[in-house]
């Protein structure tokens, strides 16, 4: 046989051997636990209940703590910077979406107005 063939038949060899590794590392757990269930599965005696235990004595109340003190007043925080608009929603009037090239259009489902036909 050449070298080449025999390359693909030790591959052949190595992938199947792998390959049944690994069918043996997916069905041997759960074969285990179907045995493990079927030796549990015999009805056994139930036992006698335990007796009851006995009540532990009450501990005695703990004593009241005394009253905290007030803290201090916090320091006034300074207001953050505001943002801009988020995306592509700009604000415009009338005048301006006009001035641009666009159309005011009316939605009369809810009122608003919306600047269309800018490029």
């Amino acid at each position: 046989m050449s070298d080449e063939i025999e390359k693909k038949l030790s591959r052949r060899k190595a992938m199947t051997r792998l390959g049944g590794a690994a069918l043996a590392a997916y069905t041997i757990p759960a074969f285990t636990m179907l045995s493990a269930a079927h030796a549990a599965s015999s009805v056994s005696a139930s036992s006698a209940p335990s007796p009851a235990s006995t009540a532990s004595p009450a501990s005695a109340p703990s004593s009241a703590s005394g009253a905290s003190t007030a803290s201090g007043a916090s320091e006034a925080s300074t207001p953050s910077a505001t943002s801009g608009p988020s995306g592509p929603r700009q604000i415009m009037t009338r005048g301006e979406c006009e001035a641009a090239g666009g159309e005011v259009v009316d939605n009369d489902a809810d009122g608003t107005q919306r600047c269309v036909g800018l490029s």
